[in-house]
């Protein structure tokens, strides 16, 4: 008897009651990047942070369709080069259970011996057709292996003449006893193979069923208007008719639109329209509107899940966009819009539905329906594929038989044959890519990791009391500054820190339309900062900028309308002619010169930050405007303590931002400050000295115990890492008795920036070899605004350590522009709560540059979004391939080609025993460690030793070399060398040190 309080519930309701979670089930694999605008580094495979590195790459290969690993070819090269040495081969091939030590056949190598041979020998093993030719074509089985070594022919031969079988006289020829040879290995190894059936699975997409019965793909019929859709809906301002009735919602907007009288003009889409119709005059949901299709489309319950990932994953790009907007609206660059992942998928389905109906109804006739045709394609009953040796298999063995040190004639024993093609089965093309990929990083963390350990001898080096400090973030290219910087002035003391100094704000600048968050992607900003005109007596420049923009405005839009954009084409085509080989001819003279002509004689005019909150601003809607006095001093005292700056302060310190800067570059932001979301810098640097400077601040931090001298000032700066430039904030303000230390800071950081600049151009193949300083400057800065440069910088693309300590184990150590440099000082934090803090900021921010350096690269189609040359921008969100083509997320191939793709070598200065209490009460943490997504060392602060996190716990670290080169100064060592350098001890750091020579000899 059904309760009285019983609702009836519909049999549809009953099938949608599980959709929502299913998209959610299915959301967690789409990307999460954001807009370009707010483009932030992050891991590429986020939703397998739960799963050990080597299964989630592995997996994650599999359904994505991608490469988990770097190719067997290319490792091959680093074989021949020496990248990868014998060693770490010896050292990633394990002991496999208990019977690892044991020969796999009488005489032959272990299995550990089997697969580091097997590493060493690296060949292609020809599949499917290719095989089938060169065994009847062929005549490979008759004749040793192309690889033989002259020892080893030999011995083949000896062994030959012992098992002949034919005549002794005459004694046979060479020939005859490869041949016999080479048979009988053939044949024992082919009886003793596994063999194998073709198994089918019905796949759980309609699409893809329709697809392997008709070979009409429905997606090229879907796509393509999909792709139209999600851009008009998503666009952020570049379209010229907005998408009518986009703000009541993705599927609501497209059931107006192609609902209306005479349907779609698609022949697929015939008879949508008054479908649509019924849905929107019954109010069906987003939920039942996918469970229609789904059953529309044949598809059973059990396969519901795999349906709808496999069909969101079909357009990845604009689905992850579509979350992006639903889940993190303020990141939109202009306008958010009521986004709903289930609202794109409900629209996809039903576009999915109509073709399959279209597509049956071509190839089986106009009654047949979905479900005649969407069947498994191996259904239960229907005898299997015959079982046929798997020859792949039987020839790699064959090579290896060959090539490897062992008696042939051991195989006329089928279990020893078995026990040879099991060990070759052991170590596949994927195993032997995952082996190499350890031996890989193995010789990288070796090479660091000695280095350091090294260095410690000749450091620290007895440096005078430093004259100015510079507080950098922590970015690897700011490694390179930091370094030129005390070499050229060894009365410098440089920091590392987040690039958002601590204050994470939402910042409105005097010439920006809107405001923008400047924190790390994590962090809410609660806080408004704005920056102001000292007076507004003078106008100018910014009514200048606004008569530039709106005249901006009216070409952009005019050119999208019929007439106007026929009279602007005519009017303006010369002049747009001009200033496109301006631009690509003379790049850098006529940026100069555009920049004259466009500001004029109008000044930007002083401005200051309105930074501190005043009372009538404590309370109201939206963010807090500024900040009070205590927070401030919290956010100061928390940066100085952490980076040790609040035990030794010089009466000037330097707060740098950094960020870049390049024309018709899509992914500029990816070349920004991560810390700071995509954005750049200098505001958060320049809001930072300012709170540092404050007398109630300095007040406040007095009771902290944290004392300021009044002989201290803070100078805000901005430096753009693409044309190596600087920008100081406020330095008008600074006191008369810090100015001579200003003057020499701005002198000895201008000097630093020329270094930098030259040793970015040995990276640069179109800058020469023997570039001299003065002239990499020039060429860095006519990079940044050529509008036909591909690479107006390398970005993060040599990134792989992480050094969390005190920059004394680190100054006057050649780093080649690869270590994260965060400054932490273990002295001034016995119980390790300030290290806590840092490390859940620093791992998961630098992991995550890391690793989306590492999938662009190892699959630069898959993971990255391919070559930028075909791209075009998509309404401010994201680029496609031509004009029309998925959203393509990941790095473009010239932002990672120079990336060697190693996991982040995490050092921290701290015992092993601090980090395995931290990794304890941070899961996320711990997760990235234990399951290795990064490498971590801890590196004792006083003994200096080393313990390397493997197997779930610290292992001792011995260091395997201990001399290193010296040099006086960095160019001495990167000198007419392109490619990526090992490290070196640089002396000039310090004014008191010992010559370089001296040092090679202690070294």
């Amino acid at each position: 008897m059904t309760p009285v309080n019983t609702v009836a519930r519909r049999p549809d309701q009953d099938r949608c009651a599980d959709i929502p979670d299913l998209v959610e089930r299915a959301a967690r694999l789409l990307p999460e990047q954001a807009p370009l605008q707010t483009f932030v580094h992050h891991n590429t495979l986020h939703a397998f942070e739960h799963l050990p590195f080597d299964d989630a790459v592995v997996g994650a290969a599999r359904l994505f369709g991608a490469e988990p690993f770097p190719s067997e070819a290319a490792f091959s090269a680093f074989l021949d080069s020496g990248r990868i040495r014998p060693e770490d081969l010896e050292a990633v091939t394990e002991p496999v259970g208990d019977g690892g030590d044991v020969p796999l056949v009488p005489g032959g190598p272990t299995l550990r011996r089997f697969h580091a041979l097997r590493l060493q020998h690296l060949f292609e093993v020809p599949r499917g057709p290719a095989l089938s030719w060169l065994l009847h074509e062929t005549d490979q089985r008759a004749r040793f292996a192309a690889r033989l070594g002259a020892r080893r022919r030999t011995e083949l031969l000896e062994q030959a003449r012992r098992d002949w079988a034919g005549p002794v006289s005459p004694e046979p020829d060479a020939r005859a006893l490869q041949g016999q040879l080479l048979g009988r290995l053939w044949d024992r190894l082919q009886r003793a193979v596994p063999r194998v059936r073709d198994t089918g699975h019905p796949p759980p997409r309609p699409r893809d069923r329709i697809l392997a019965v008709t070979a009409a793909d429905t997606d090229e019929l879907v796509h393509p208007l999909l792709i139209r859709l999600s851009a008009a809906f998503l666009d952020q301002g570049i379209a010229y008719w907005p998408m009518p009735e986009r703000e009541r919602g993705f599927l609501r907007a497209f059931r107006r639109l192609y609902g209306r009288a005479g349907g779609p003009p698609d022949r697929f889409l015939r008879g949508l329209a008054p479908e649509l119709r019924r849905q929107e005059a019954e109010s069906w949901t987003a939920e039942r509107t996918v469970a229609w299709a789904l059953t529309e489309l044949a598809v059973p319950g059990r396969d519901r899940a795999a349906a709808i990932q496999a069909t969101l994953l079909s357009l990845r790009g604009w689905a992850g966009m579509m979350r992006q907007f639903e889940q993190r609206p303020d990141r939109a660059p202009v306008e958010a819009r009521p986004a709903r992942l289930i609202d794109y998928l409900a629209v996809q389905l039903t576009l999915d539905l109509y073709a399959a109906r279209y597509t049956v109804a071509e190839h089986l006739g106009g009654h047949a329906k979905v479900a005649d045709l969407v069947r498994p394609l191996c259904p239960d009953g229907e005898p299997a594929a015959p079982a046929r040796p798997d020859l792949e298999l039987v020839y790699e063995a064959f090579v290896l038989a060959q090539v490897m040190p062992v008696d042939t004639a051991v195989f006329a024993d089928a279990g020893h044959a078995t026990a040879w093609l099991a060990a070759v089965m052991s170590c596949d093309a994927l195993e032997r890519r995952r082996l190499l990929h350890l031996a890989y990083e193995r010789r990288h963390r070796v090479g660091v990791l000695d280095a350091l350990a090294a260095h410690q001898r000749v450091a620290p080096w007895p440096t005078p009391r430093p004259l100015f400090q510079a507080v950098f973030c922590i970015d690897e290219r700011e490694e390179s500054l930091r370094r030129h910087l005390e070499e050229h002035d060894p009365r410098a003391e440089t920091f590392g820190c987040a690039g958002f100094f601590g204050v994470a704000m939402t910042y409105q600048g005097l010439d920006e339309v809107r405001a923008r968050p400047l924190c790390p992607v994590g962090v809410t900003p609660r806080h408004l900062v704005v920056e102001e005109p000292v007076s507004t007596a003078r106008p100018g420049p910014r009514t200048v900028s606004h008569r530039r923009g709106a005249w901006s405005r009216l070409v952009a839009v005019g050119s999208r309308t019929l007439v106007r954009a026929s009279v602007l084409t005519l009017g303006l085509g010369l002049a747009y002619v001009v200033v496109l080989a301006g631009r690509c001819l003379l790049p850098l003279a006529f940026h100069r010169w555009s920049r004259r002509f466009g500001h004029g004689a109008a000044a930007r005019p002083v401005t200051r930050l309105a930074i501190e909150r005043v009372p009538a601003a404590e309370h109201g809607d939206g963010p807090l405007r500024g900040y009070s006095v205590p927070e401030m001093a919290d956010l100061v005292s928390a940066v100085l303590r952490t980076a040790g700056l609040a035990r030794s302060l010089c009466p000037l310190v330097l707060v740098v931002g950094h960020g870049s800067s390049s024309l018709n570059n899509p992914h500029e932001s990816a070349h920004d400050c991560g810390a700071t979301g995509g954005g750049r810098g200098g505001p958060n640097a320049r809001a930072f000295a300012a709170m540092a400077n404050h007398p109630g601040v300095r007040a406040s931090l007095r009771g902290q115990g944290v004392d300021i001298p009044e002989n201290t000032w803070f100078l805000g700066a901005y430096h753009d890492t693409c044309d190596d430039s600087m920008t100081y904030y406020d330095d008008d303000l600074t006191p008369e008795r810090c100015r001579p230390a200003m003057e020499r800071a701005k002198a000895a950081m201008a000097a630093a920036c020329v270094l930098a600049a030259h040793e970015r151009c040995r990276r640069f193949e179109a800058a020469p070899s023997g570039l001299r300083p003065g002239r990499a400057l020039t060429h860095v800065a006519t990079r940044t605004v050529d509008l036909g440069q591909p690479r107006p910088e390398y970005g993060h693309a040599t990134n792989a350590a992480c050094v969390v300590g005190r920059r004394s184990r680190t100054r006057g150590l050649f780093l080649d522009r690869r270590a994260f440099l965060v400054s932490y000082d273990p002295v001034g934090d016995p119980e390790g709560d300030l290290l806590a803090g840092l490390l859940l900021a620093v791992g998961p921010v630098c992991a995550g540059i890391n690793l989306e350096y590492y999938f662009s690269h190892v699959d630069p189609v898959g993971y990255g979004c391919g070559t930028k040359l075909p791209h075009n921008i998509a309404g401010l969100l994201g680029v496609m391939d031509g004009h029309a083509s998925d959203l393509r997320t990941g790095l473009p191939w010239q932002m990672v080609e120079i990336h060697e793709p190693v996991r982040l070598l995490l050092v921290v200065e701290a015992e092993p025993e601090r980090l395995t209490a931290i990794l304890r009460a941070h899961s996320g943490l711990n997760r990235l460690v234990v399951n290795g997504w990064i490498q971590l060392v801890a590196w004792n602060p006083g003994s200096g030793a080393m313990h390397l996190f493997r197997h779930d716990a610290f292992r001792p670290y011995i260091p395997e070399t201990t001399g290193f080169p010296a040099v006086d100064r960095s160019a001495q060592f990167y000198a007419g060398r392109r490619g990526h350098l090992g490290c070196a001890h640089v002396v000039a750091a310090s004014e008191t040190a010992a010559p370089a020579a001296r040092i090679q000899g202690r070294a």
